[in-house]
Parts: structure tokens; sequence; C-alpha cells
């Protein structure tokens, strides 16, 4: 009795992919389009139509005001001033953000009764807008002397 024996490579014809092949170089070109769109705009200043551009966050944030605030010592030493011990406040109420410019002057005009006659308080404040932080008092004069 002869064995036969049979010899099959499985090859396709010359110069065609498989189909496991095709479906990995599609999801290759996939990933390096969604990595390319953002990575087109942020890192080489490029825009385009055809390329996504990325932002993590587009409007969180815009309008709240960072604000922190000195006061100086009868030394002549400015200290970080506590706005909610000095206002007896709670941590989690309405003076833990501050919405806008308004706000911020109400909170300097409270800090500025409750510090006294003649204190001298400092204030760093910048309003976050969507070109960048944009600063609108800084720490140069008293800000109870107004």
């Amino acid at each position: 009795m002869a064995d036969i024996i049979s010899i099959e490579t499985g090859a396709g014809p010359a110069g065609r992919l498989s189909a496991g092949r095709l479906r990995f170089c599609v999801f290759i070109a996939i990933a390096a389009f969604m990595i390319a769109g953002p990575a087109a705009e942020q890192v080489f200043g490029v825009q385009s139509p055809w390329l996504r551009s990325w932002t993590m966050f587009s409007a969180i944030g815009l309008g709240v005001i960072d604000a922190s605030f000195e006061i100086r010592q009868p030394d002549g030493a400015l200290v970080p001033l506590d706005r909610f011990a000095m206002l007896d406040a709670p941590r989690n109420g309405k003076l833990k953000w501050i919405q806008n410019p308004e706000e911020l002057a109400s909170v300097i005009k409270r800090l500025c009764t409750a510090a006294g006659q003649g204190s001298d308080i400092r204030v760093r404040a910048r309003l976050a807008t969507r070109d960048g932080w944009q600063i609108i008092h800084t720490d140069a004069e008293n800000a109870c002397a107004d």
C-alpha cells in the first residue's frame, strides 16, 4: 500500500493579502488617523477639515476665578489668608467657587470688613478664558485701600 502525502502550503496567489492581514492593515490605518488628527494640530499647528482636532476641556471652568489672599502682619510680613476661616464660612459653600469679578469684589469687601480698619490685604486673582488666564487683580496694592 502506498502512502499519499499531500503538501498544502495554504498560500494564496502572489500579491494578495489574507483577510487577517487586511484587517490588521485597516486597524493600523484607522489608529494612525485617530492619533495623527489631534497631534497634527497640537504638535505641528496644522489645521485641516480632514483631521479632527482634540480639546480635553472646551468650556468647563471658563469664567471661574482663581484667587489667593494675603494679609500684612504688624511686623510687615505678608502671610496667606484663609478666607474661609476669616469669614467663618464652610469650605464647601459659596466662597469655594468665585464665579465672576463682582463676587470677587464682594469677597474682598467682606474680608476687609472682617480684618478691620487699616488692614492690608493683597489679592492675586486670574480669570479662566479660552485664551488662557487673564489677570484681573494683582497684589501690587492694598485691596482694602479702595
